[in-house]
């Protein structure tokens, strides 16, 4: 395989489930936990950098976004893609332009839809399950609110470069006509070029029409435009690679999203037997004179049931009322809601560390961008490697580096998939053929 992909996301679950998008086609697949890397690690086929940008400001995430396209600079010919959110939280245009000034690419081809759950863009709107996204919960998101549904219209007021729209009649005119529309901005001087999506076919046709062009440029979208550009591009091998079987462990999720979505995926986890579920109290959290005795409460409970061969799940978002006083405390204490957000990872954090060192858990489920990176930090990861999905963008893989090397790993967005993708995860994980270090 002589070409070989590089992905700068700006958040580690998003690094995640489109990393294991090449992956599962056969791609050997690196997740690095910071903006640095072994020769190793960049060796690989698919090379994802995780920012960890999103709810910096604009010209701080624009700085790291420039500094993961300056790691691809060397060694082995990238194609370049930029994962942004699905549901458009964060700095996305002010990232592209940074990353297309350091490569000196003219175009940025920009499809973040994502079909196969419901995240659609038609007519330039971005929509989700059908709703425009400024009337969903993406909208009072706590750390990346998003109150602009058309995109080209939020792009344009994050860079300076032009933005066009492909729109409806230009997907339906086909490869041909959308390559015109394409070549039509390159030709004006280049920008963004913004691309309805609301079937999955229609990736398959943005990724023919850009070829057209005959020039490289910058793909930009979530893991729905990831899973086509190995196909598209013609570098897609085979399956994923398989692993040893051992015996099932009790596993571990630690869910630190306080969107409906988990919560809800968490109670459909709770209802099947053998599941423990323990509740932070996050105000604990904030305060360093109560963090240790909570750490420790949520440690003790959770170990006791791990012993017993329940699986478990520590929750920190689980009700509206627990949200509103980590928020009322958060404010007396003088923390801004992204501070208060870093806080409660960070004990999170801890939490997973006492447990993972008890060697009791055969793997580990992390819900929320803040708390996967939390998480993975305070066992001394270094990487992830992503192979598989447990459903669509739900990527498994294992740790690399630290005391939990080679442990498998699910990691999900906490306003993402289906009821049971919690459940799902967990099975993925006690399955024999998913628990233990790949050969």
């Amino acid at each position: 395989m002589d070409q070989k992909i590089a992905v700068i996301a700006d958040d580690l679950t998003g690094a995640n489930d489109t990393g294991v998008q090449f992956a599962k086609q056969g791609m050997d697949t690196v997740v690095l936990l910071g903006l640095a890397a072994s020769a190793e690690a960049m060796s690989a086929q698919a090379v994802v950098a995780d920012t960890q940008s999103r709810a910096l400001p604009p010209g701080q995430a624009a700085a790291r976004a420039a500094q993961a396209a300056e790691l691809f600079q060397t060694g082995a010919s990238r194609i370049l893609y930029k994962k942004v959110d699905s549901t458009l939280r964060g700095n996305l245009g002010a990232e592209i332009e940074a990353i297309m000034d350091v490569r000196g690419l003219r175009l940025a081809v920009v499809a973040p839809a994502f079909p196969k759950l419901g995240r659609t863009c038609v007519g330039g709107i971005a929509l989700l399950q059908g709703v425009p996204l400024e009337a969903t919960e993406i909208a009072r998101d706590p750390k990346c609110p998003v109150v602009e549904s058309h995109l080209p219209t939020l792009l344009a007021g994050q860079t300076g470069l032009e933005v066009g729209h492909a729109g409806i009649k230009d997907i339906l005119g086909g490869e041909e006509a959308l390559a015109a529309r394409l070549r039509e901005r390159l030709d004006a001087g280049g920008g963004l070029v913004v691309c309805d999506v609301w079937k999955e076919e229609h990736f398959s046709l943005i990724i023919a029409a850009g070829l057209r062009l005959g020039a490289p440029v910058l793909w930009v979208g979530s893991a729905g435009l990831a899973e086509h550009l190995p196909r598209g591009l013609g570098i897609a091998t085979s399956g994923p690679s398989g692993r040893p079987s051992r015996p099932a462990s009790p596993v571990l999720l630690i869910a630190g999203s306080v969107s409906a979505v988990t919560r809800g995926q968490v109670a459909h986890l709770q209802a099947r037997p053998g599941v423990a579920v323990v509740a932070v109290d996050t105000p604990a959290l904030l305060e360093a004179g109560t963090l240790a005795s909570e750490v420790e409460r949520c440690v003790t409970l959770a170990a006791g049931a791990a012993r017993l061969g329940r699986d478990v799940a520590v929750v920190s978002g689980g009700s509206d009322e627990l949200v509103a006083r980590t928020t009322a405390l958060a404010g007396r204490l003088g923390l801004a809601p992204g501070q208060a957000a870093e806080e409660v990872a960070s004990g999170l954090g801890l939490i997973c560390r006492e447990l993972m060192a008890l060697g009791v858990f055969c793997g580990l489920t992390l819900t929320g961008g803040d708390t996967a990176v939390s998480c993975c930090a305070a066992l001394g990861a270094t990487a992830l490697t992503v192979f598989s999905e447990v459903a669509p963008g739900i990527p498994l893989g294992e740790l690399r580096g630290g005391r939990a090397n080679g442990l498998a790993v699910v990691t999900k967005a906490g306003a993402f998939g289906a009821e049971d993708a919690l459940a799902l995860a967990v099975d993925a994980l006690k399955n024999q053929a998913a628990c233990g270090r790949r050969a």
